[in-house]
Order: structure tokens, then sequence, then C-alpha cells
């Protein structure tokens, strides 16, 4: 690998990139990966992100285009994407950076690799009711779209960046995440996407955005996605 975006959507998360960022850029220097962070925030800022963003060279603030969701800063961040990789990465500290270079190693050979929770070595330190439904719902995802992932809800993923930008996305919200992985690995033909374990921590600072609607989002893009 040569070069490398990383997107983060973020809404009102000032209090994470402050040590999120410095975290990411001490873990990349040393891979000598052309880099560039891409912070997708709201519409309009509500804190201090674009100033926080301002401290960092390699880092580029960008305001959502379209209604303000997490689909849409997603779609954001892929349009402005221009490195061999993307990288997505969630704001509120529950991914830890000092995986990245595992990562790009992992994407060497492949087009597709993500950080997984529920493959061997992978934990997870969420609710245990939302552990239930995301192994529920990732189980169901990979049984009818017959696709070997064990985490599609996850949202720590690589992808080549000229597949991201050739599928077409239609979802809004954090189904997005599962509509991409679908979208690419058959664009793509991979037979098996590559896995990396990882620990997933909650939130630092504020409130998760995930609620009882989000695996409803999820489950009706299962079925577009199914049908087709």
């Amino acid at each position: 690998m040569e070069s490398l975006n990383i997107v983060i959507p973020c809404l009102k998360e000032a209090e994470n990139l402050k040590f999120l960022l410095p975290k990411i850029i001490k873990n990349l220097s040393p891979t000598g990966v052309d880099y560039e962070i891409i912070i997708v925030d709201s519409c309009v800022p509500m804190d201090e992100s674009p100033a926080i963003c301002e401290q960092f060279s390699n880092v580029t603030y960008l305001n959502t285009i379209g209604e303000d969701n997490y689909g849409n800063a997603v779609k954001t961040g892929i349009k402005s994407a221009s490195k061999e990789f993307t990288l997505f990465m969630d704001a509120d500290g529950s991914h830890n950076p000092e995986l990245i270079p595992e990562i790009i190693k992992n994407i060497s050979d492949s087009k597709i690799c993500i950080a997984s929770r529920y493959c061997e070595g992978g934990e997870t330190n969420d609710k245990v009711t939302s552990i239930f439904l995301s192994k529920v719902l990732n189980l169901v995802y990979s049984l009818i779209l017959r696709i070997d992932c064990s985490d599609w809800s996850g949202s720590f993923k690589m992808y080549q960046t000229e597949l991201l930008k050739k599928v077409d996305l239609f979802s809004n919200n954090f189904d997005i995440i599962p509509e991409i992985v679908f979208k690419t690995t058959r664009l793509s033909k991979i037979k098996k996407i590559k896995e990396v374990p990882y620990t997933f921590d909650t939130r630092v600072h504020g409130q998760t955005k995930r609620k009882l609607k989000t695996y409803i989002d999820f489950l009706l893009t299962l079925i577009k996605l199914r049908i087709g």
C-alpha cells in the first residue's frame, strides 16, 4: 500500500477527536504510508471539531453533503477520498488506532480487510443486549447473503478506494456499513473477506448514536440487498 484515507464520520465528537487524532497519526507515521484523515462532520458544526482539525496538517475537515445522517457522512467521505485505500473508523474511541498497521499489512494482497469483534481473537466490551442483537444480525446477514463475514455491522473496515467509488449506495444510516460490505465484495468477486481480530471498547465521551431503530434499518436493508 502506498496511500490511505481514513474517513471518520462525526457528530459532536470534539472531545474524542482531541485524543483520537494524535493516536492515529502516531500509529500511521512509522508505516511510511502517505495518508490523509478526513473528518466528516454534521452539515453545520455543533462543537469545536473544525478548530481541532486545523491543528493537524494531515487532517481535512468536511461537512456532510445533504441531510445530516451517518450514511450521507460516509458518502461524503468516499466522494472526497483520493488515496489508494480508504479506512473507516468511529470517532468515539471504540476503534483502537494501534490496529491500523495490522490492517494495512493484511490488505496488501486483497481489496477488503475488516477489523472484527467476532472472529477468533476478537472481543467486545459492549452491553450484553447490544452484543446479542449484533451477533444475531451478523449471522442472519451471512446466511442470507451467503458471504463469509463475521462482523457485518462494525464500521472498522478498509477498502480499495476504487471499489468504493464504483458502488451505488442507498442507505442513509448505519445500515450503509453492511451495504458497502455486500456490494464491494460482490463487485470484487472476493470469496473470503480478510479479517483482523480487535477488541471493541465503549465510547470515551458522549452518547452512542445507535438506537433500536438502527437494527430495524439493518434488517430492512438486508431485505433490499437480498431481493436486489
